[in-house]
This record gives structure tokens, C-alpha cells and sequence, in this order.
């Protein structure tokens, strides 16, 4: 690498979009900007929890690999855009809201990481993202914001993802300055001068590609799992106790790979089952501080990981509907290690409590709450667990989370909508449906591939055949609604198209000699007509089916 001739610092933002006389674009080959409400949650979560935890200390946040493209006079982002582009976006959150909170040393950061101090008349702007998307970007975040009260953020501004993501900022910087009353001066002060990422700066383009690869590469020479498994045989004198180590840490990979699972997943469950709390260092560091005050040897060490990595493989290959449901889930790691640890501590009530957390995470996920609201409920709860706690004590803990945040009530709506197609949940609630539609225990995972589809019975696209039997308003209504949704294969949904109900039926049932097996499919075939009044007795039975398992809460 040396030869490619690189500039690398630290930088804080302040430096980065500030200080420096440097401003920067997305070129035109990258990809838009992507990031979405889960991202945003995340990041100002792990903003505001460092913050909290440590003012003076940095807060690392990832690398920017920039180039400098003397034609434009700026410098392309080649990787980091997502952080900067939203970095942006936050400095023009923070000028909308808190202008008349903000003393003039932040007001001066936040102006001049937006727009350079002495270009004001040529709008120089610090940041320019995809050429494609940049007048929209200017127009209605990097000039000003014109914030709505709504619910529905992403149907309002859905093809804005930029004027989405300063909604959802101004949401969860609100939330959490509630909740933990921040200085919003303090914090703001703190951002700039306290979040860092590592700048580093090519030559040319194929240099800051062929860095960017490097930092991407999973093939790294030393991972967290090599240094805590070098940390931990040293500490053994004898050649015969360093090979039962070994031996036993190549068992552990053996068998999660027999299992189809990785060491790096059961690891990481692993370390929540043992700080249950958010890690603030990398897992060998995390672990082997564990481990240190622990006082262990590294062979009782090795046995408990071992053991625990048995527990882990018993979750993963459960054949349980409640464990199927959950395996939909974004933030597998919270569920994963309450479970894991469930089974490693032999929990007395495992049963009521697969049921709790399918209900608990699934009104939270069609409620649209982010990780931020569950994670340190999911902290509590492992504590509960590893203590053997009662199951009406993790209920309650449950369910005082539910209540702060009135989810069970925005739930609901949800969930009865007529806009339940196109969510991030809609099949996995059919899948849910589906599995406990079925007495037999002896069903099988199904996966959210390409070749599971949601059907609409009543068509998006309507046939005057259709409108004969919908009014428009109906049409409206219902299309997107659950009942109007099934679940078909990839086959089977071609077959199905925008036909007449009569022949929707055929493709479900005689197309093929197969007929789908779906059984919530299957019961629409006891159907003689597709009408709004058929709907309104579906969509009783689904919702009867879906609250039966996730409104469980007293």
C-alpha cells in the first residue's frame, strides 16, 4: 500500500466539514443514497449512548475514502457517502429546530459544514450528493426544511429519501432529548468535535477503489475471533492444555458448520448473553474483560463457550413456529440471545416465552418502531432470563415498554390498514398466519425468497370484469388490505395474473395438477365470489389469527 502514495488522519466532523478547504461530491457512478429509518435509528441511538456514556471521549465512525477530482474542483466521495450525506442532513436538522437553542459557536459549525462561510452569494456547498437527486436534496433540506406532522413518512416523501431521513432525525433527536434530557448546545458541540472517522485521501480513482476493497474485504488478516482465541491460549503454560483447547475451539466450528451457522454469530450471541448490554468495544476486548474479572482459566472459558455454543446450535434448528416467526425479524441478535441463553440456563417456562417475544416483536415491528425502543427491553429481558425470573415478571417488562410508547394502539391501526402490501412485514404476517393455521407441530421454515409471493386476489390492476363487482372507493380500500393478500408460489403467481376471481381459483388450484399449498390459499378456494363482504369476513379471521398470538398482553 504504500506505493499508492495515500494521505490518512483522523478527523472529526468539524475538521472534515468545516475547517478544511475542501468540499466534496458524490459522483455520478455511485449508487443513491440509500439509507433508511432502521439506519437512521441506529446511528443517533449509538450517537446520543456515547454522548451520554463519555463527553470527552471520541466516537468512531467508520472511514471515507475520498479522490480529488480536479475538474470540478471538489473531491469524490468513493466510499462514506451514506455518513456524510446524513451528517449533512443533521447539521441542517439541528439549524431548523434548535436555532434559537443553539449558541453561536454551534450555529457556526452547522452553517459553514453546510455551505462555505465566504461563498454565501455562490451557494458554495460543502457537499454535493448524486447530480441526479441534488436539486431535490438543496431544495428541501440543504436551503431549509419545511417539517410535517405526519405519521406516514415515507408515503409522504417517498421518492425523497433525503427529506424522509431529516423527518426521522428530527423524530429521534426529539425523542431522545426528551427521554434523557440532552443539552442540545452540549450535543451539538460534541458532534462536531467528537465524532471521528478515518480520511483517506488517493491519488487517483483506481487507487481509492482498491482501497475501498481492501476495507471491504472479509478476508482480513486478524479478526476479533483470532486475537480472543491468541488471547486466550496463551494464557495456558502447558502444550497439553493448549491443545484440548484447540481441540475443543475446532469442535465448537465443526459442529455450527454441520449446523449451518457461523462462529462469528454464535460469538457475538455469546457476548450479550454475558454483559446484556450494548457492546462498547470490539468482542475480543468486550470478552476477554468479561473474562478477567470472571477470574477464569482459559479451559473453563473454552467449556462455557462450548456449552453455550451447543445452546445456540438447539435455538437455531428448533422446529418451532414461534422460532420460524422470529427468524424474520431485522435484529435477530436481541431474540437470538434471550433464546440462546434460554435453553443455556434452562429456563422453566421457554414455552411462554417464545410466545411473549413473537408478540412483543412483531407489534413493535408492524408498529414501525426502530431497534432504539426494543433494545434495552431486550437487555432487561435477558437479565430476567439468566436470573430465572418468573414469566409474569417479563411480561410485565414487556408490557411497560408497549404502554410507554402506545404500540399496541399504532399496532392496530396498522395491522387494519388498507396499505398492508408493500410493508417490510406483509409476508412475514402471512407466514405467520400461516404456521398457526396448521395444527400439525411438524411444519418446516419458510423463507423470504424470490419464489414466495404475495397474491392479490381482487388484481392492482382492475379489469372492468372487477368494476363491476368494486366500486372505486372499495377497490381503494380493499386492494392493499390484508384480506385481500395470499400467499402463492413464484409458479403459481404467474399462472394467477389479473384474472377473474373464477379463474384466479383454477390457477390456485388445477394449474400444474398442483394445487398450492398454502392453506390460507387453499381456504379461498371455498369461495364461490371475491366481494367486498367476503373481504370484510377475511380480514375478521385474519385479525383474529394475527392478535390471537400477538395481542397476548393484559
Amino acid at each position: 500500500m504504500n506505493n499508492l502514495n495515500l494521505e490518512a488522519d483522523i478527523k472529526n466532523i468539524k475538521k472534515i466539514l468545516v475547517d478544511d478547504e475542501k468540499f466534496y461530491q458524490i459522483p455520478d457512478y455511485q449508487r443513491p443514497y440509500s439509507w433508511d429509518k432502521e439506519n437512521i435509528s441506529d446511528l443517533i441511538d449509538d450517537l446520543t449512548t456515547a454522548f451520554l456514556n463519555n463527553q470527552e471521549e471520541n466516537y468512531f465512525c467508520g472511514s471515507v475514502v475520498l479522490v480529488n477530482n480536479i475538474y470540478d474542483n471538489r473531491y469524490d466521495i468513493i466510499d462514506g457517502q451514506q455518513r456524510i450525506t446524513t451528517f449533512t442532513i443533521v447539521a441542517c436538522v439541528f439549524r431548523e429546530l434548535f436555532k434559537d437553542k443553539l449558541e453561536k459557536k454551534s450555529l457556526k459549525y452547522i452553517s459553514n459544514s453546510i455551505q462555505d462561510e465566504y461563498e454565501e452569494n455562490k451557494r458554495k456547498l460543502k457537499f454535493l450528493t448524486n447530480e441526479k437527486y441534488q436539486i431535490d436534496f438543496e431544495e428541501t433540506v440543504l436551503k431549509g426544511i419545511d417539517f410535517k406532522d405526519t405519521r406516514k413518512i415515507e408515503n409522504t416523501f417517498k421518492d425523497n429519501r433525503y427529506l424522509q431521513n431529516a423527518h426521522y432525525l428530527r423524530e429521534f433527536i426529539n425523542e431522545k432529548i426528551r427521554e434523557e434530557n440532552i443539552d442540545i448546545n452540549q450535543f451539538a458541540l460534541w458532534f462536531y468535535e467528537h465524532v471521528v472517522l478515518t480520511v483517506i485521501t488517493c491519488p487517483s480513482q483506481d487507487s481509492a477503489i482498491q482501497i475501498f476493497n481492501v476495507l471491504n474485504d472479509r478476508g482480513m488478516p486478524l479478526s476479533s475471533i483470532d486475537i480472543l482465541k491468541s488471547s486466550l491460549m496463551q494464557k495456558l503454560s502447558s502444550k497439553e492444555d493448549r491443545n484440548a483447547f484447540k481441540s475443543k475451539w475446532e469442535l465448537i466450528i465443526s459442529n455450527l458448520k454441520f449446523a449451518e451457522l457461523d462462529l462469528d454469530g454464535m460469538l457475538n450471541t455469546y457476548l450479550y448473553f454475558k454483559i446484556s448490554t450494548n457492546p462498547k468495544n470490539r468482542l475480543d476486548k468486550e470478552l476477554i474483560n468479561v473474562f478477567s474479572q470472571e477470574n477464569k482459566n482459559s479451559l473453563e472459558i473454552i467449556k462455557e463457550i462450548s456449552d453455550f455454543s451447543d445452546a445456540y446450535i438447539q435455538m437455531s434448528t428448533l422446529n418451532d413456529k414461534h422460532v420460524f416467526c422470529l427468524r424474520y425479524l431485522r435484529h435477530k441478535i436481541y431474540w437470538n440471545s434471550i433464546l440462546s441463553s434460554a435453553i443455556y440456563t434452562q429456563y422453566p417456562q421457554l414455552e411462554e416465552l417464545k410466545e411473549l417475544l413473537v408478540a412483543y416483536y412483531y407489534q413493535n415491528w408492524i408498529a414501525g418502531a426502530t431497534v432504539a425502543r426494543i433494545k434495552q427491553t431486550s437487555f432487561n429481558i435477558l437479565k430476567l432470563v439468566k436470573a430465572k425470573q418468573e414469566i409474569n415478571k417479563i411480561k410485565a417488562e414487556l408490557n411497560n415498554n408497549l404502554n410507554k410508547y402506545s404500540t399496541t394502539k399504532t399496532f392496530i391501526e396498522e395491522i387494519e390498514s388498507s396499505s398492508v402490501y408493500g410493508r417490510n412485514w406483509d409476508r412475514a404476517v402471512l407466514l405467520l398466519i400461516e404456521y398457526f393455521s396448521c395444527d400439525n407441530d411438524k411444519v418446516t421454515f419458510i423463507p423470504l425468497g424470490t419464489k414466495l409471493h404475495l397474491e392479490h386476489v381482487l388484481p392492482r390492476t382492475t379489469t372492468e370484469e372487477w368494476k363491476n363487482i368494486f366500486s372505486e372507493d372499495e377497490i381503494s380500500y380493499w386492494t392493499n388490505s390484508l384480506a385481500n393478500l395470499t400467499l402463492l408460489s413464484m409458479r403459481k403467481n404467474i399462472q394467477a395474473q389479473n384474472y377473474s376471481f373464477e379463474e384466479k381459483k383454477v390457477a390456485y388450484k388445477d394449474k400444474d395438477r398442483v394445487t398450492s399449498s398454502f392453506l390460507i390459499t387453499q381456504d379461498i378456494l371455498n369461495e364461490e365470489e371475491w366481494t367486498a363482504e367476503i373481504l370484510l369476513k377475511r380480514k375478521e379471521r385474519l385479525l383474529n389469527k394475527v392478535q390471537s398470538k400477538i395481542l397476548i398482553f393484559d
